[in-house]
């Protein structure tokens, strides 16, 4: 087991993580190594910040984007790339509420298309001889990113997603 350098992970995701006009709006990701500890006869989680981790380690990404403008931007699109070396962890990207929620949309290919889950793909299986096309569902841990669009940033606000992933 070899661990993996979370700080220049961190730094490359930053460095990936999508937002409308990079001069408009400002984004921070941290990501946090998720232990849990005894604490008065119950499990507490605590984040530390996420300097290397190992297989099967929890890590929670989170991101904050800040409108850096005096008007309101519509239809932010913020992404975090899954690393590949770790795999989504199922329902920890948080919805944010807002006027209603914003729920987030997952990638199975690169950031090319996003979609709610379940996602599905179309393969080709041989069936009695015949190759046929098939729809199945993609599982979360082959997701690649997630991604929240925001109606509408204020000015000057932030928010703040964040998810969870396995070290693989």
């Amino acid at each position: 087991m070899h661990p993996f350098h979370w700080f220049a992970a961190a730094l490359l995701l930053l460095g990936s993580a999508l937002a409308q006009g990079r001069e408009e709006v400002r984004l921070e990701l941290k990501a946090f190594l998720v232990t849990s500890l005894q604490q008065e006869g119950r499990t507490v989680e605590r984040l530390l910040p996420a300097l290397e981790a190992r297989p099967g380690q929890v890590i929670e990404y989170r991101l904050e984007a800040t409108n850096t403008t005096d008007r309101p931007l519509s239809q932010v699109a913020l992404v975090v790339p899954i690393p590949t070396t770790t795999r989504y962890l199922e329902n920890s990207a948080q919805a944010l509420q807002r006027e209603g929620w914003v729920l987030p949309e997952f990638s199975f290919d690169g950031g090319q298309t996003y979609g709610r889950p379940p996602l599905k793909r179309v393969v080709r299986v041989v069936e009695n001889g015949k190759e046929v096309r098939k729809e199945v569902e993609v599982k979360p841990e082959e997701y690649t990113h997630a991604r929240w669009v925001i109606p509408q940033l204020g000015p000057k606000e932030s928010v703040s997603l964040r998810l969870r992933a396995v070290v693989r």
